[in-house]
């Protein structure tokens, strides 16, 4: 018994700096994805911005689900309890989130809604649904104030 007592002190360490390792390893690199749908989403919004004027309504219609989607997955990220920590993921990521709610408008998730009218969706799991759809009203709310009168490119090098 007094080997195993030895034992529990050293093992308990070691755990501890596991656990300890593997918090700030998920902690950087959940920073790190927030930058990065930031990026993603803010590279979308710029071509949508730009090239609006000249696509068809199928392009248009596809470059919008695709920025919907980016849309929905930075109004998830933004609730993450571990983006409180760090400023500048958190700020990168809803400065890029309120121009594309404020240039996509009601037309957010629009897609989803159609395809749901004509039973196309496959499978999709309607409370995770349900918890974008309250992920992205929430940003909407608290981010975007007035919608601008004519969406401009977003040229911010920072994110």
């Amino acid at each position: 018994m007094d080997k195993i007592r030895a034992l529990l002190l050293p093992l308990a360490l070691v755990f501890a700096a596991i656990a300890i390792f593997e918090f700030g390893a998920r902690y950087g690199a959940s920073n790190t994805r927030a930058l990065a749908v930031a990026g993603q989403l803010q590279n979308f919004l710029n071509i949508y911005v730009q090239a609006l004027p000249q696509m068809d309504e199928q392009s248009k219609f596809n470059l919008g689900v695709i920025i919907d989607n980016h849309i929905a997955t930075a109004a998830i990220e933004r609730n993450a309890w571990y983006l409180k920590f760090k400023d500048e993921p958190k700020a990168s990521l809803e400065k890029v989130l309120a121009a594309a709610l404020a240039v996509r408008g009601d037309d957010v998730l629009s897609h989803l809604d159609k395809s749901e009218a004509k039973n196309n969706v496959p499978q999709l799991n309607p409370t995770r649904l349900a918890e974008v759809r309250e992920a992205i009203e929430k940003a909407k709310t608290e981010l975007v104030k007035s919608t601008p009168e004519q969406p401009q490119v977003i040229a911010d090098d920072s994110i």
